[in-house]
């Protein structure tokens, strides 16, 4: 979160108090697991942060405290106001409590999605990169596009990802889809960007079907594997064993045709 200048370095995504994507709330929030063995509360706020917000805040970073048995630190992430002086009023001042307010106004949602796709193509992202949690975070951001754009953008990117752990990736993608739910006017518009978070999942079991089937082909028996690891060992095996870049290359089209009409 070096972004917002929230010290910390991020272990994992925790699961949040939603278990519904369809909640009709106006307020998410993120929670991590910090290296400092202290949880990370973000708050994001769609509306101006009201006296209700705080008292809620206050009672959410109880229950995490007594959950995960460390630190809870909080923060209201405010994608309408742009300045802590528009958060000054006597409630948020109270000697018992005081919750930063951060905002992500001043930052540009496309030059943050620029560096990610820079990155992803000198492939310089792995699971230590700061720089991938930036994918929850350029929907807030200031943009000539919509959010929804953004979410459908931040998924689509996180698809290409090939470095990752991929539960990491999924949490990821998985929080998107929790987020698409507050900016989907139709629950068509939320359905088509719930595809796309399972495309990922399609893509892998296409290719390795295709990956067997040219195996059959050829009288090369290949054990069934699954996951993307697996794709890349087959795809050793199939060179190995003498089999042309390009019909395993045609393979992975194939398999990205038919992921595409899922």
């Amino acid at each position: 979160m070096n972004i917002l200048g929230i010290p910390g370095e991020i272990v994992s995504i925790l699961p949040n108090e939603y278990q519904n994507y369809r909640d009709e709330t106006k307020t998410m929030d993120l929670v991590f697991d910090l290296k400092s063995k202290e949880t990370l509360n973000l708050e994001f706020k769609s509306t101006y942060v009201k006296k209700e917000d705080i008292e809620k805040s206050l009672d959410y970073a109880t229950y995490l405290r007594i959950k995960y048995k460390q630190k809870t630190n909080s923060y209201f992430i405010s994608t309408v106001q742009k300045k802590d002086s528009e958060y000054e009023d006597e409630w948020h001042n109270d000697n018992r409590y005081k919750i930063p307010l951060k905002t992500f106004k001043e930052f540009s949602g496309e030059e943050h999605l620029e560096n990610l796709k820079d990155l992803l193509e000198k492939n310089e992202i792995d699971d230590e990169t700061e720089e991938l949690n930036d994918l929850l975070l350029i929907p807030f951001m200031e943009s000539d596009k919509s959010p929804k754009e953004l979410i459908v953008e931040c998924i689509t990117l996180a698809n290409q990802i090939r470095t990752v752990n991929r539960d990491k990736l999924n949490d990821i993608k998985n929080l998107l889809l929790f987020l698409a739910t507050k900016y989907t006017d139709t629950d068509e518009e939320f359905d088509e960007i719930e595809r796309l978070v399972k495309m990922e999942g399609g893509m892998i079991q296409n290719t390795i079907k295709h990956f067997i089937r040219i195996g059959k082909q050829e009288g090369i028996e290949l054990e069934k594997q699954k996951g993307e690891r697996k794709i890349k060992i087959i795809e050793r095996e199939l060179k190995e064993k003498g089999i042309e870049p390009k019909a395993i290359e045609n393979a992975i089209k194939k398999a990205e045709n038919e992921t595409q009409k899922l």
